[in-house]
């Protein structure tokens, strides 16, 4: 510890007396440090720390699969599967949905689940107050009863306890209060209260082909995920077998829950890591090949210390500790950068990567920048150690401080560490070009409907006041036509499914021009979306033949309906659909006939999932044939789109104060939302690559910068025998773009093989795309071009006399 303690205190000495050095180490390692530390901040609240419930590897997702694709689950499936499946403790079905709450002051309409009453069983969490619910609320007529978030009871409720086993009135309906969660258990996230999922016995028999469920279930002890998906495979193919028209072809799959929920950001989020990892790589290369610079004038006195009798591993451990106290305070910076970088990627965060809120400066995080400030200094550091102790001229650095390496080998792992940060450069370089073609792309990309000036908001009409399809029909088709006078409003409409909002709503098909459908269509499975006349001329879509729905289309009239491009193709291919028919697999009106009708008009595909997302096969129904209970207004305007939002929110309120929108929001809002995931991601790569360029480019300079120093009485004597100024710049230069040629050629192999992991980032840009790899060598040569241009004009302005009186 006495060594130690000397070490520190000799090293704070000498880095006392070298602020230019201590000031650029602190810097880039803050910046390598602190990158990575607010990534790791990131992977660790979404990928590695676990759900906040009891044996989380016990959780898994339950999908119905369909063509490899996994999707919802229907109401007699899931009913299906919980009564034969053997591999769960407990399954539970979940509908996401939305309440208005209203007599406890302003109207607001809240996001909720509908779930079976085991559900909490599954997350293995207790009730903060009350309970959770009974079997028995699973009966239609026993399901008023609600179970409340921490966060809504904390704001709406005032922490009250006393408010279990109080009414309130959502939708219109009395529900008791049962229990409030603890903070944070909430599942699906964003969630605010729970209902019982009670199915009526029409939905049990009737809505086979309705898929609009997710499924969460605890295996039991011992059971995998694999053994569960073979045991629900062969449920399905029961199940097929049995009702073929809805569910031929439909398998099911098994996923555990926190893969279900990162899958698709995994590979993402870890290119990320490793981008920020290769810029720590980078800023090591930079630093060795400073202290290596530093080495040069330090000779006498390691020359001295050596002389009188230190040892090797005793100028090692010297100049490690100098390392170390660099990347500690590299670390503080970083960790300070973190902590500012990490609110910052939350307050950018898009809505596709779940549980980025919950990043935080923790002690995992803590532990990981520090051991990261360790494993820093001693790759930039042991290497110049190494080679600093290894062949000290003693009687050149006791004389004159000469080179305390041969200049060769020197030279040579300078040159190397160059030629290595360049490599890296390219290949961060390569894949922030290829991401950032990408997003390009992506955003020039045809949505098929047009998003400018149309604001949008969402309601859910309470069965008690609308639980008839003629009342639903009454307020819808007012609303839209009082939404429609307001002045600057060129049209108006009401749709099922708002593009671009994550709706899914996959039907089967029972019936296609009267023929029942068994395996004789290849994927019987489309979106349904319900509209009022006016909505697609209100979103922009483009009708490509036949006609749009009309307010004559009503209930008791001949059903019709309306299909996309796609759904034409898939059910009709080579014919003209229109005039066709075909029938679905569900009911939207109790008692009415299934849902479906005759082919009156076909629109061009959009993209209502993603811009990154191809358009499936979609059927439109008119709303007056298919009335719901939720749906979302859409209005085109001639201006600004937001200013109109009061004036459609007392339209609303005119007609049903006590019906809270939500979501309000135009669809440039949400088409920027929906590329919010590859915006984030191209402009994390761009901020890693435009770093590592920076650091390259100052280790150019400062090789470069350096091989003049040493050679500058050598070039003060060629000067003076008559050497041109101009051949000294073209062999500094020279010297430059060598190693940026050996940097490119290593940086290209590894781009080649390194930006292969990007191919789910890309969209419609091939990952050797040469445009871009080439725009990236030209940029990286440039870059070197400068940052060699400055030492070699002071090699090429060297006085002579000033070298020689030197000498």
């Amino acid at each position: 510890m006495d060594a130690l303690w000397s070490d520190l205190r000799y090293a704070l000495r000498q880095l006392r007396h070298s602020p230019g050095v201590v000031a650029v180490a602190t810097l880039t390692l803050a910046l390598a440090i602190g990158g990575s530390t607010a990534i790791f901040s990131v992977v660790n609240a979404v990928l590695l720390r676990p759900f906040p419930f009891a044996e989380p590897e016990r959780l898994v997702r339950v999908y119905s699969e369909v063509q490899g694709q996994r999707v919802t689950i229907s109401v007699p499936d899931i009913e299906d599967w919980r009564r034969d499946a053997r591999s769960f403790e407990e399954l539970s079905a979940i509908h996401t949905t939305s309440y208005t709450l209203t007599g406890r002051g302003e109207a607001e309409e809240l996001q909720g689940a509908r779930v079976h009453a085991g559900f909490l069983s599954i997350l293995r969490t207790a009730p903060l107050h009350g309970r959770f619910f009974s079997e028995l609320a699973e009966q239609p007529g026993n399901d008023r009863v609600v179970v409340l978030g921490h966060e809504l009871w904390q704001r709406r409720f005032g922490e009250d306890p006393s408010v279990i086993g109080q009414t309130i009135q959502l939708d219109d309906q009395s529900y008791e209060v049962v229990g409030v969660l603890p903070p944070g258990m909430g599942y699906p996230a964003g969630r605010e209260l729970w209902t019982p999922a009670a199915f009526t016995p029409e939905q049990l028999t009737t809505q086979r082909g309705a898929h609009y469920l997710a499924a969460i279930g605890r295996l039991r002890p011992g059971v995998t995920a694999e053994a569960a998906t073979e045991e629900m495979r062969r449920i399905a193919a029961r199940i097929a077998s049995e009702y073929p028209n809805t569910n031929e072809g439909y398998g099911a799959v098994v996923v555990d829950l926190r893969e279900a929920h990162v899958g698709d950001v995994r590979r993402p989020l870890y290119i990320l890591f490793g981008a920020v990892g290769l810029v720590v790589l980078i800023a090591c290369a930079n630093l060795a090949g400073l202290l290596l610079t530093r080495a040069i004038p330090r000779a006498r006195e390691l020359a001295i210390r050596s002389a009188v009798g230190a040892t090797r591993t005793r100028l090692v451990r010297q100049l490690l500790t100098e390392s170390v106290v660099l990347a500690l305070l590299g670390a503080a910076g970083g960790v300070m950068l973190a902590s500012w970088g990490t609110d910052a990627l939350i307050a950018i965060r898009p809505r596709d990567i779940p549980r980025l809120d919950e990043a935080r400066i923790d002690g995992a995080v803590l532990a990981f920048s520090i051991t990261l400030a360790l494993v820093t200094a001693l790759l930039f550091g042991l290497l110049p150690a190494l080679q600093t102790s290894g062949r000290l001229d003693l009687a050149g650095g006791l004389k004159e401080g000469g080179a305390v390496l041969s200049g060769r080998r020197g030279n040579r792992l300078r040159n190397g560490l160059v030629v290595g940060q360049l490599a890296v450069s390219l290949v961060l370089l390569a894949a922030a070009g290829l991401v950032m073609r990408s997003f390009l792309r992506l955003q020039q990309t045809d949505p098929g409907f047009n998003p400018t000036q149309v604001i949008s908001y969402s309601i859910s009409l309470p069965d008690s006041r609308y639980g008839t399809p003629e009342r639903r029909l009454m307020l819808v088709e007012e609303l839209v036509a009082r939404t429609s006078a307001i002045p600057g409003v060129q049209h108006a409409g009401a749709v099922f499914g708002l593009p671009l909002s994550g709706f899914q709503y996959y039907i089967s098909l029972n019936s296609l021009d009267g023929r029942p459908l068994g395996d004789a269509v290849d994927g019987p499975t489309v979106q349904v979306r319900i509209i009022t006349p006016g909505y697609i001329p209100a979103v922009g879509m483009r009708l490509a033949r036949g006609r749009d729905v009309q307010p004559s289309d009503r209930l008791g009239g001949a059903r019709v309906a309306i299909v996309n491009e796609t759904a034409a193709r898939l059910l009709w291919p080579g014919d003209d659909p229109l005039g066709r028919e075909f029938e679905l697999g569900t009911r939207f009106i109790r008692g009415g006939e299934r849902a479906g009708g005759e082919v009156v008009g076909v629109v061009r595909d959009s993209r209502d999932m993603g811009l990154a997302e191809p358009a499936g096969a979609m059927v439109f129904l008119p709303y007056a044939q298919n009335p719901t209970g939720f749906l979302s207004v859409a209005a085109r305007t001639t201006g600004d789109p937001e200013l109109l939002v009061p004036a459609m929110r007392t339209r609303l309120g005119e007609l049903d104060p006590a019906i809270a929108p939500y979501d309000v929001r135009t669809l440039e809002q949400r088409m920027a939302a929906s590329v919010a995931g590859p915006k984030f991601y191209m402009i994390l790569l761009g901020l890693f690559a435009g770093v590592a360029l920076v650091l390259a480019v100052l280790g150019i300079y400062g090789v470069m910068a350096s091989a003049v120093a040493q050679r500058s009485r050598e070039i003060g004597i060629r000067i003076a025998l008559g050497a041109r100024q101009s051949r000294v710049l073209r062999e500094v230069l020279g010297r430059g773009m060598v190693l940026a040629a050996l940097g490119l050629g290593a940086g290209l192999v590894g781009a080649v093989a390194g930006t292969r992991l990007l191919g789910t980032l890309l969209h419609e840009v091939d990952v050797l795309d040469p445009l871009t790899l080439f725009a990236v060598a030209l940029l990286l040569a440039a870059a070197t071009v400068m940052a060699s241009w400055i030492p070699a004009r002071r090699a090429a302005r060297v006085d002579p006399l000033v070298a020689l009186r030197a000498e």
